[in-house]
């Protein structure tokens, strides 16, 4: 894996400017050898101690997000000239992630970066990601060879805007079940889970 240089230099910016500190813990059993250990690193560094069995927030689904996305592309990331145009939230990681379309705002001007993450809601920054990767990904086209989402027992609780990107990371093996046979679209995700979705997503070829 190529060192995320740029990645290091906003950790170090974003360190200047302050960062949360969250109660530190161990990954659950079944989730050590599962996690993405550089993924885990990285976020934190970027926000202090980890609790990885808490949901996790907007902001720090944001920065692993551009983990991702950095180390997919095995490129160093582009100096962000975009303006924050956010007003809860200065974390330049966070505007990196939405400037390159990774993330976006819940309105214009507000990232609500305190608030849970959904598993639909992941997997639709999963889907960008993708695009951001694909540029000439078809959704359109790519959506017919897609499978449904019957064989969930709550899979029509799926929001409309979400379907797609849902079946698409079912599909490429991002997202799973859970042990009741439940896609869990509205539940949130645990640190754990999303550090194991970063694994599993960087073993993916977008």
């Amino acid at each position: 894996m190529k060192k995320l240089t740029a990645l290091t230099l906003a950790v170090v910016m974003m360190l200047a400017f302050g960062t949360a500190s969250f109660a530190q813990s161990e990954p659950s059993s079944w989730a050590v050898s599962e996690i993405d250990t550089h993924a885990a690193d990285f976020l934190k560094s970027a926000t202090g101690d980890i609790d990885y069995v808490k949901s996790i927030t907007r902001e720090e689904f944001a920065i692993v997000a551009l983990y991702i996305y950095a180390a997919a592309s095995g490129m160093e990331l582009p100096e962000m000239s975009v303006e924050n145009p956010f007003t809860d939230c200065n974390n330049p990681l966070v505007v990196t992630a939405y400037g390159l379309g990774l993330v976006k705002g819940v309105s214009e001007t507000e990232f609500n970066p305190e608030a849970s993450v959904t598993r639909e809601q992941i997997c639709v920054m999963l889907t960008r990601i993708s695009q951001q990767l694909v540029p000439d990904l078809n959704m359109d086209i790519v959506k017919a060879y897609l499978p449904a989402l019957d064989n969930f027992a709550d899979g029509d609780l799926v929001s409309d805007w979400a379907e797609d990107s849902v079946k698409l990371m079912v599909f490429a093996g991002l997202i799973k079940g859970t042990d009741e046979g439940k896609i869990n679209p509205l539940g949130n995700c645990t640190v754990q889970e999303a550090l194991i979705i970063a694994k599993r997503a960087l073993n993916v070829e977008f």
